[in-house]
């Protein structure tokens, strides 16, 4: 079972931001591998550039996808889908491969600012939950080795899991979801909930409207061409969302 939030995650999430500026001058945090449309890339300061397939992001990075789609594989072998609408802003990154395993002082802070987005986590958070953090003005979502999908509008964030655990945390408390479940926090003071509230997240609080489940493809992130497939990375087929039943 995942604690709260801690006192470790404060210290990384501080140290990270710290470092910040050195690390968006180091390895690209993430490669895009797939997206449609006319997506753009903005950093603080500097103009908006069109997000294209083989574009590296780093640590300040903000994705809008405007009307397209973007699949995103990161340098710890996460894999990402963002539906049209989204932006999505990679805060903070530091990942150095050890033998397959992250390496302590390793962490990864985003923001879902809105839209949709899911994705299968990478080393980051496997081992140690406190490596990773996704945040949203309501609530922030903590993982253990997973696959989950979040949406996050003006009315609220519900958060499907598929595969291991993942924490929800409030200012008023935190709630775990396995496989299958899926939880809805609308306001920072409330504690995330299993019951949809009626009428919330644009009417699909029964199914959240998550992306596809991301291909996953051997891509590297820096250097070298990603790996052509013959699918469609953002239609991969996986099991539609349900709300748990018995909560």
């Amino acid at each position: 079972m995942m604690p709260a939030m801690t006192k470790q995650w404060s210290c990384l999430l501080a140290l990270l931001i710290l470092l910040m500026p050195a690390l968006a001058f180091a390895e690209a945090a993430a490669r895009v591998v797939f997206v449609t449309g006319s997506p753009t890339v903005t950093v603080p300061g500097v103009p908006a550039r069109p997000l294209v397939r083989g574009s590296e992001l780093q640590a300040g990075d903000t994705i809008n996808t405007l009307d397209g789609q973007v699949q995103l594989r990161f340098a710890d072998g996460a894999s990402m889908s963002l539906k049209p609408g989204s932006n999505f802003r990679i805060d903070a990154f530091r990942f150095v491969d050890r033998g397959n395993r992250a390496s302590s002082g390793d962490g990864v802070v985003m923001t879902l600012i809105k839209g949709a987005m899911r994705t299968i986590t990478g080393l980051l958070g496997k081992e140690d939950y406190n490596q990773y953090r996704v945040g949203t003005s309501v609530a922030t979502i903590g993982v253990r080795g997973t696959e989950y999908g979040a949406v996050f509008d003006g009315t609220g964030l519900a958060v499907t899991t598929y595969a291991g655990r993942v924490e929800v945390c409030s200012d008023a408390g935190c709630q775990q979801i396995g496989p299958g479940e899926t939880v809805w926090v609308y306001e920072r003071n409330q504690r995330p909930q299993f019951e949809p509230r009626s009428g919330a997240l644009s009417g699909a609080a029964v199914q959240p409207d998550l992306p596809q489940a991301p291909t996953v493809v051997n891509v590297p992130v820096s250097g070298g061409s990603p790996t052509t497939t013959t699918a469609d990375p953002m239609s991969a087929s996986r099991s539609p969302i349900t709300s748990p039943s018995g909560k």
